[in-house]
């Protein structure tokens, strides 16, 4: 008999409240965002992109309003952390010290907002919009989305990333009716969808990272031992191919980004010191050092500055600290009642 962990356990009790439902229109491809159906609320989940420790002050219902605004600079360092029980995306100018946001995007649409990409040759932000079973990107300054990416089996994506040809793909926990675990999906570049290609041996997928030779690195949950385990495949034009297992695996997986050489970088929420980020030059093995925060999850590598950013569930704020030693540089504040999950940045020089 398989005993659920803490996790599971949650997850497992709020999926029973998931406002399920299917719409007979769903959009296949990309597509101008305007109005819409009915958003398809996860309002009643749990997200598992987080640790076990952040269960402990989930906010599902935080219920603030938020009204959309932007008073960012028009070019030079910017960080995005994602609120998930606000559905709003925070901006934030420069070093973390302290500052409130220079900008909030909060428009109609926008639920349960997780993992997020920002494409350095344009730009613009993609945000895995969960609670909307759709990919919503932004153009640098707006406060509204200009497109939206959504997988007609209704996904709920978790991670968001482009690879170098223009695939879009995303991560996704799991399928809303529960038929299906974690899975990849993938649109064109011109935005028509791909397809849909399952995790094997996968319990819950959760973060995504393209490389510039194509190869795709994901994480997720495994299905029978319950640990965080990280695979690798390829996409060619949005087509996957096998995917396989690194044999690289974490107490709770997190964000994952490539650094500078291409080695793959990966957040561990629950290991000792308040997380880990840890830098694969080679599999399983790789070299780790202590974040210091309470659950970070997702985040992103400025590669000018060689500075991460990553979101910070448990203290409600956004946190920097220098790559690859891990020292802390400082913090800003999230939302009141807010769960940050997502991360990414828009640096002057390309990702």
């Amino acid at each position: 008999m398989r005993i659920l962990t803490p996790l599971q356990a949650l997850s497992a009790a709020a999926a029973l409240a998931i406002l399920a439902g299917c719409s007979a229109n769903s959009t296949i491809a990309s597509q101008p965002f305007g109005a819409q159906g009915r958003v398809h609320s996860l309002m009643g989940r749990i997200p598992v992109a987080l640790g076990t420790l952040a269960m402990l002050r989930i906010n599902l219902n935080a219920g603030h309003h938020f009204t959309s605004f932007d008073r960012c600079p028009a070019s030079g360092n910017i960080e995005y952390i994602s609120d998930f029980s606000n559905n709003v995306v925070n901006i934030y100018r420069g070093k973390f010290a302290g500052q409130a946001p220079c900008g909030q995007l909060s428009p109609g649409g926008m639920v349960q907002p997780q993992g997020m990409f920002v494409l350095g040759s344009t730009h613009d932000l993609y945000v895995a919009n969960t609670g909307g079973h759709n990919i919503l990107v932004f153009h640098r300054g707006a406060k509204t989305p200009f497109k939206q990416y959504t997988d007609p089996g209704l996904q709920n994506p978790d991670d968001v990333t482009v690879a170098k040809d223009g695939t879009v793909i995303a991560a996704n926990i799991f399928q809303a009716n529960f038929n299906e675990a974690g899975s990849i999906s993938t649109w064109h570049k011109g935005g028509a969808f791909v397809g849909n290609f399952p995790m094997p041996n996968s319990f819950e997928g959760l973060d995504v990272t393209a490389q510039k030779d194509g190869t795709l690195y994901y994480n997720d949950i495994d299905n029978t031992s319950d640990a965080g385990l990280l695979w690798t495949g390829s996409c060619p034009n949005g087509a996957c191919g096998t995917f396989t297992s690194t044999g690289a695996t974490t107490a709770f997986p997190g964000g994952l980004r490539s650094a500078d050489g291409e080695d793959v970088v990966q957040i561990d929420q629950n290991a000792p010191g308040g997380g880990a980020l840890i830098t694969y030059e080679s599999f399983p093995t790789g070299v780790s050092c202590a974040i210091g925060g309470g659950d970070p999850d997702a985040m992103d590598i400025n590669k000018t500055q060689q500075h991460v950013f990553y979101a910070d569930a448990i203290n409600d704020v956004g946190g920097e600290i220098s790559y690859p030693s891990c020292a802390p540089i400082g913090t800003v504040p999230g939302n009141s009642g807010g769960l940050p999950i997502g991360a990414a940045v828009d640096a002057p020089e390309s990702l």
